[in-house]
């Protein structure tokens, strides 16, 4: 049938909820149906993603004593990608709070009662996550008994259509209302971040720090560490709203967030391409796809030699974005040869490094497992909307902490253990992340925090128009 998709249209009139699972997006469309905006929905619909799919939790903050001084004294070459040595603060319940608190409408009971009833009175295993619970069952097993308790009570994965409940993580949710509604009575500012308190200065910073500077986790160094986080680290934390980075392009307005993350990447190769003419060369032809390529290479290169968190290094983005540079850069592709060189510009180091392969063999360029990621937009009749980009690890990686019902992210494995570097670990400092979201319009933000079965890098983007 001509026009047939296996995901038909949807057409509505007063708004859009998109997300990874269906009942994310049946959250979302909840918070908008009760007459909330697209920033509720978005964060009901953030917090259900953080019990249904496996990949929530997120890029915070580099503890205090994450250095490269603690690093080498730990005989650590590589920060490795699992166990409590990468964990960093968990930022998503601050970003999304933040979220609430300054674009939303609706108390955090109301948009997180739909993560926690499910949480709480349990959902259909689907496939996808049947088959990643499987594949790490050995691990939990060997490693990570706490979580093995939750995804795989009694040694036994929950088959497809089975019922996964995590009482922990609903009573942890529960936590949260309770502080929200005590505080009621001095406004509903003050009420969310009281629920934003219980988190990062209440029982629940107490117990993620106690169960991970406590429990030693064999991880891919090939020895057992502990985590660097203390108290202190969750206490000082905060979730920042910033501008958006953004860029020019044949007519449109492209944002992106700061130089944690590389999102400025793909506006250096917007720029890069402006003096190119696709349309002539023809959509996916060969001189198409390598053009595109190779300016994809000029713009990480520059990605690898100069990003880092921009509160903590000084990025010459004005620079790096101006079509005066990406003339320049321009001169250096070869029409007909594909470049095998790292090649920032500006005179920058080449950052790329070889490390040997664990096996003995040659050597290989680092990797890192991607893991899966999950995604939530939504707009709303009154032209706000919210994107969320969950991304950057799951179960496999950290163990549950017991009690509360969910893992660190490990985002630190993203650190560059390199004099430096400018994405080398400082105390404070968020590591620069691979993945990236476009803002259509004007304020952006990303967040990360410590969702369920796994690790989420997020980025927001939101109009500034309320109800």
């Amino acid at each position: 049938m001509a026009g047939f998709t296996t995901r038909p249209v949807i057409m509505g009139t007063h708004g859009v909820v998109a997300a990874g699972h269906y009942l994310a997006a049946q959250a979302g469309l909840r918070m908008l149906e009760e007459g909330g905006n697209a920033v509720d929905a978005g964060v009901a619909a953030g917090f259900a993603l953080a019990v249904l799919p496996f990949a929530v939790n997120g890029n915070g903050a580099a503890p205090a004593a994450a250095t490269l001084d603690k690093f080498r004294e730990l005989g650590i070459e590589m920060i490795p990608g699992d166990g409590f040595l990468p964990a960093v603060v968990p930022a998503a319940v601050d970003s999304y709070i933040t979220a609430l608190a300054m674009f939303g409408t609706m108390p955090l009971s109301e948009v997180i009662a739909p993560a926690l009833e499910l949480a709480r009175d349990g959902f259909a295993v689907y496939p996808r996550l049947h088959e990643a619970m499987n594949k790490n069952l050995a691990r939990w097993q060997e490693r990570y008994p706490s979580t093995l308790a939750v995804f795989a009570p009694g040694g036994h994965v929950p088959a497809v259509g089975e019922i996964l409940r995590q009482p922990d993580w609903a009573n942890t949710f529960e936590a949260l209302v309770a502080a929200e509604r005590k505080a009621a009575r001095r406004g509903r500012t003050a009420a969310l971040r009281a629920a934003r308190d219980v988190f990062y200065r209440g029982e629940i910073a107490r117990e993620i720090v106690k169960f991970a500077r406590s429990t030693e986790v064999m991880d891919a160094s090939g020895k057992a560490h502990a985590a660097l986080l203390t108290e202190e680290d969750f206490a000082a934390y905060s979730a920042r709203v910033e501008n958006p980075v953004s860029a020019d392009y044949r007519g449109l307005t492209v944002h992106k967030c700061n130089t944690w993350c590389q999102g400025p990447v793909f506006l250096q190769q917007l720029r890069l391409l402006e003096g190119f003419d696709l349309a002539e060369m023809g959509h996916n032809t060969p001189e198409f796809i390598h053009t595109v390529i190779e300016c994809a290479k000029l713009a990480f290169a520059d990605r690898e030699a100069y990003y880092g968190d921009p509160q903590f290094v000084e990025v010459p983005l004005d620079r790096l974005l101006s079509r005066e540079y990406a003339d320049e850069r321009r001169r250096l592709l070869d029409p007909e040869r594909a470049s095998l060189e790292e090649r920032p510009g500006g005179g920058g180091p080449s950052r790329m490094r070889r490390v040997p392969a664990a096996d003995g063999g040659p050597d290989v360029w680092p990797t890192m497992d991607c893991g899966d990621t999950t995604q939530l937009d939504v707009v709303d009749r009154y032209g706000n909307m919210i994107s969320i980009t969950p991304s950057g690890g799951w179960f496999a990686t950290s163990p549950v902490i017991p009690g509360l019902g969910f893992p660190l992210g490990t985002r630190g494995q993203m650190f560059v253990l390199e004099d430096g570097h400018p994405n080398c670990p400082e105390p404070g400092k968020r590591p620069r992340s691979r993945g990236w979201s476009s803002a259509p319009q004007a304020g952006t933000a990303r967040t990360s925090g410590p969702f369920s079965s796994s690790s989420t890098t997020w980025t927001t983007a939101w109009t500034c128009r309320r109800r």
